[in-house]
């Protein structure tokens, strides 16, 4: 059975996608300087943190139903395939685009063995704080290759999350893995390293992946009608927390320093969307936010590209921003470049292609499935039976 769609959760992924443009537009040269930067980086980080959640909470809405019982083969490969199809494509144009540019940068030297764990999406998945390869390049790809991560143990999180007597191994599992990388950190690393591994390792961010796929369960297990009725209260308080968090962060101790700090608001904030009531969902729910919404992973990737072309345009020109007005300007006519930029892509190119190799999976096991049942049909008309002596007697020859 289709489920209800959750629209008030696709609007909120644009205004999430704001905060991380509004970290990198900063490069553009003068800006950090009249901006302070580290507020816009720090609500940055609390933005990833909620698509972490809101990733664990959206596939496990939209999946219990398939992993519940059983993970069979045939069915997290169609998992695993649905979602690569669904990062790849953006991530690999992306890629294209930013490597020129890292490759003529005079301002970070391009190591080419962050390359191929680039092209592989597995630049997050390195054990070692240096070299962090996760600096080159396409800089916000490191949160999908955390996704990436997320995506290849998924189904088997959400067999034991959904079921009432193993919902607590993934928590146990976790719990040993986080306790056993915070031993690690405590004794003799150097402050790089631990925030390398608390911000950028995938393994430490799975974290907040497990939390939105419990938030799921919570939600798809509950009376909607007893927490729908607070639903308005729980985003204003996830709102406010998650802004809390960011200022908070400077201050914060270094286990917090990724996205641990921004955890109770985003729960709040996607459950009280997810329940559908208010003003903000309401917002939330319009078509052309939904739009947005939909073109917001496109913009996440697409953005840094733009702003790095457009910082060395300055850089050689020797132009930088000096004035309030010309920071607003700045910011406003940058956004609606990406933004447009990534409106494009999402419905001319991410969408498209999606679709496009979504479909052959489905082709490729339609036409596997039909040369089976050929093989069965012809092996049945072919058998030597009673009732057909003289193909009893041709197999006899034979």
């Amino acid at each position: 059975m289709r489920k209800v769609e959750l629209s008030g959760l696709t609007g909120i992924r644009f205004y999430a996608a704001l905060p991380v443009y509004l970290a990198h537009v900063t490069v553009i040269p003068g800006m950090e300087a009249l901006s302070g930067g580290s507020v816009f980086f720090n609500l940055g980080v609390g933005s990833v943190s909620l698509f972490f959640v809101l990733s664990g909470f959206i596939l496990t809405y939209n999946y219990a139903d398939v992993f519940r019982d059983a993970v069979s083969a045939a069915n997290y490969t169609r998992f695993v395939w649905d979602r690569l199809t669904k990062i790849y494509p953006v991530h690999f144009l992306t890629l294209l685009l930013v490597l020129p540019i890292a490759t003529f940068s005079p301002h970070l030297r391009l190591d080419w063995r962050a390359v191929p764990f680039h092209l592989l999406l597995l630049q997050c998945f390195w054990p070692f704080s240096t070299p962090t390869f996760s600096k080159y390049l396409n800089v916000p790809s490191w949160s999908i290759s955390c996704e990436w991560f997320f995506y290849l143990l998924a189904p088997v999180v959400m067999f034991f999350a959904l079921g009432n007597r193993r919902r607590w191994v993934s928590v146990v599992v976790a719990t040993g893995c986080a306790c056993g990388l915070g031993f690690f950190l405590w004794h003799g690393q150097s402050d790089e390293a631990r925030l390398y591994f608390v911000s950028w390792f995938a393994p430490s961010r799975f974290v907040e992946f497990l939390v939105g796929v419990f938030s799921a369960r919570v939600f798809l297990t509950s009376s909607g009608q007893k927490l729908a009725g607070v639903s308005g209260l729980a985003q204003a308080t996830g709102l406010g927390l998650i802004v809390a968090g960011a200022v908070a962060r400077p201050f914060a101790a270094w286990p917090l320093g990724g996205g641990l700090l921004y955890l109770p608001g985003a729960v709040l904030l996607v459950l009280g969307l997810a329940y559908g009531r208010g003003f903000f969902v309401a917002h939330l729910s319009r078509p052309w936010l939904k739009r947005l919404g939909m073109a917001s992973f496109s913009l996440y990737l697409i953005h840094v590209p733009v702003l790095r072309v457009v910082r060395g345009v300055c850089l050689h020109l020797g132009w930088e921003v000096r004035s309030w007005p010309a920071f607003g300007a700045v910011v406003m006519a940058m956004f609606m470049v990406v933004q447009t930029a990534a409106l494009l892509i999402c419905y001319g190119y991410e969408l498209p292609l999606q679709k496009r190799l979504r479909s052959l999976l489905i082709r490729r096991r339609g036409v596997a499935r039909g040369a089976r049942q050929l093989d069965a049909r012809a092996a049945e008309h072919a058998m030597p039976t009673r009732d057909n002596p003289e193909l009893a007697r041709q197999g006899g020859r034979l």
